[in-house]
């Protein structure tokens, strides 16, 4: 796919653009609340140097000593870290010796239990990104293909494995891996 060359300046906007673009390539349209949590989780984590720099599973244990609206920010933040991380860098998951599931499935717990605690409103959206975070996740892996592959052959293997990935899927097929139809077939149940 030709991508677009990105005049506005705006971060907003480039941001904006590139998510559009995944969302293309990738074959889906998310709403637009989504499109717009992705894209400002973007903006907000974009010069953050602490990026998967701490153990994420002691943060959320102690996020739930926390009172309700303190603790539903520090879930957001490991929420958004993980799925950053998951998307953008899963090689960082090899280096502190995880499996890039491990992501997926704590920033699912940390959107699962804001929905739990939060208004009506909110409680809708957290639900929606926990529900949907491997799309989400898959879109930020299409981003970070627009210049390198997202992942090592055999973690994109592990993820599709554990997770369903499509992109992880794609990101195979492409590297040409045989695939046993019982594989084949464990991706359709997801």
């Amino acid at each position: 796919m030709s991508k677009k060359f990105i005049l506005d300046s705006s971060e907003l906007c480039q941001w904006h653009t590139l998510v559009q673009e995944a969302e293309q390539d990738y074959g889906c349209h998310l709403d637009e609340a989504m499109q717009s949590y992705l894209v400002f989780t973007l903006m907000r984590f974009t010069k953050n140097q602490q990026l998967n720099t701490q153990a994420l599973a002691i943060d959320y244990l102690k996020s739930h000593r926390l009172p309700n609206k303190l603790r539903s920010e520090h879930l957001r933040d490991i929420g958004d870290q993980c799925l950053l991380v998951s998307g953008l860098y899963p090689a960082s998951a090899a280096k502190r010796q995880v499996d890039v599931s491990y992501y997926v499935d704590l920033g699912r717990s940390a959107y699962h239990h804001i929905s739990t605690v939060t208004q009506q409103g909110i409680a809708d959206l957290y639900h929606q990104l926990a529900e949907s975070f491997i799309l989400l996740m898959d879109l930020l892996q299409t981003i970070r293909q627009f210049s390198t592959p997202a992942m090592q052959p055999i973690t994109a293997m592990d993820l599709w494995q554990e997770t369903g990935s499509r992109a992880a899927y794609r990101q195979i097929s492409k590297n040409g891996m045989p695939l046993h139809e019982s594989l084949l077939e464990k991706t359709s149940k997801h």
